[in-house]
């Protein structure tokens, strides 16, 4: 994903990975801040960066993906909420990695067993 979000546009991930840009500040602010016809040439480049952002994630995923960030206000909140479904946390991961170097380590051939389904889990064990 950062890679295509990076070709598409750089600061998109920025964007998905820090936050949205904030707008810029002007001399005088708009009486109503949802008006953009008052923004800004500035102010539209900052809030279309954000809009790009969040239609990237909003293409790349399936339906079901969408129901689970479609609550997300920011897309910062989007990217962190997909992270830790499909990565975990950090404790999760180093809880998996034990389970494997445990199984890596116990490994043998078990009775009845060929020798290419033994290869075969092994090969699991290594690609996890």
């Amino acid at each position: 994903m950062k890679i295509y979000a990076k070709s598409y546009y750089v600061k998109v991930w920025h964007v998905i990975k820090k936050g949205n840009y904030p707008l810029p500040a002007v001399a005088q602010l708009p009486a109503n801040p949802e008006d953009i016809d008052e923004y800004t040439d500035e102010q539209m480049a900052v809030v279309h960066v954000n809009a790009e952002a969040r239609n990237l994630l909003y293409n790349a995923i399936s339906g079901e993906e969408y129901e689970k960030i479609s609550s997300c206000d920011t897309t910062k909140e989007m990217w962190n909420k997909l992270e830790v479904t499909y990565e975990g946390t950090n404790k999760v991961k180093e809880t998996h990695i034990n389970k494997l170097v445990h199984d890596y380590e116990l490994f043998q051939m078990k009775e009845g067993e060929s020798i290419e389904e033994m290869f075969a889990r092994f090969n699991k064990i290594i690609s996890d």
